[in-house]
């Protein structure tokens, strides 16, 4: 339908970053993505965290996510290795 409406509306597939970064489509807002990737992995492994625990993730909290991030960047940010480190961090198992 017209106007984004009914099971199959329109995506409006462009935007702008915080930073000010624009794209146009999902291909641009991936190499943007790319272009910052251990910011995109430190909120990932965020998102994880208030996810698994169940709150919102405070300051206190930030230099553990941060170590969770940077032990997985020499394995390229794998998700297998991404979860197995946040599952053995202190964030998680003292929670």
């Amino acid at each position: 339908m017209p106007g984004g409406q009914g099971d199959n509306p329109q995506v409006k597939a462009s935007g702008k970053l915080p930073d000010g970064r624009s794209y146009a489509g999902p291909d641009e807002f991936k190499q943007l993505l790319a272009q910052d990737i251990d910011r995109f992995a430190e909120a990932f492994v965020e998102q994880i965290a208030t996810f698994a625990l169940r709150r919102m993730m405070t300051v206190d909290d930030r230099a553990q996510i941060k170590a969770i991030a940077q032990a997985t960047k020499q394995d390229g940010y794998k998700l297998r290795v991404v979860i197995k480190q946040f599952v053995t961090s202190d964030l998680f198992m003292k929670r």
